[in-house]
């Protein structure tokens, strides 16, 4: 007997449904890199939300998305908020902090998919400077799996953390040699722009997500 198109197309969906569903139920995904700077410099960039513009991969991808950070000024407590075309919306705050050596953060993914994920930072010293890995690991929702199939965590988020990296050792080795920022300093910038400026960008951005 032949099958008719839609037994067909029923196996075809149970057979993915199958093999999504034996998925692995968690991922994790880490890079590091070697930054020639000093490990005060390194962990200001990762514990202030406020210098992320200067190296986040997707700030970069969607620089008019509307930004919000709030809560602490910096460390426990700081929140960033995003929303976004191409980068969706979202929430982070930063849940544990240890000066120059390790940065922890309760990730919330928002649109187009609902995901809380964990992401740290972990310094480790190094001849020269320090090493910095950037971790992010949670759990693969069932439209996560399905995803995959196409295209792996590992290789999407790997990439843009292997460009994140790439501007954090950009900015941070910058400063070789010239004045090292205090933890937590809003005046700390990969440029030559003041504290005012600094400071003007992000109420900046906090009014465009207010209006």
């Amino acid at each position: 007997m032949k099958k008719t198109p839609g037994v067909l197309l029923a196996v075809i969906v149970l057979g993915l449904f199958v093999v999504i569903s034996h998925r692995p139920d968690t991922f994790r995904v880490e890079r590091t890199a070697f930054i020639q700077a000093p490990a005060e410099v390194v962990f200001t960039l990762v514990n202030d939300f406020r210098y992320w513009e200067q190296w986040s991969p997707w700030w970069k991808l969607e620089p008019t998305q509307q930004v919000s950070l709030t809560g602490a000024p910096w460390g426990v407590g700081a929140v960033y908020e995003w929303r976004g075309q191409r980068t969706g919306s979202g929430r982070m705050e930063i849940v544990e902090s240890r000066p120059c050596e390790y940065v922890r953060l309760r990730l919330d993914f928002l649109e187009p998919m609902r995901a809380t994920n964990t992401t740290e930072y972990v310094l480790t010293p190094a001849p020269g400077g320090v090493a910095l890995t950037w971790v992010m690991a949670g759990e693969n929702t069932f439209a996560g799996k399905a995803l995959q199939l196409f295209s792996s965590m590992d290789e999407v988020m790997g990439r843009d953390f292997e460009r994140g990296l790439a501007d954090i050792k950009r900015v941070a080795e910058s400063f070789r040699g010239a004045a090292r920022p205090s933890v937590g300093d809003a005046g700390f910038r990969g440029d030559s722009d003041s504290r005012a400026a600094a400071l003007e960008v992000v109420v900046t951005r906090q009014h465009q997500n207010h209006e």
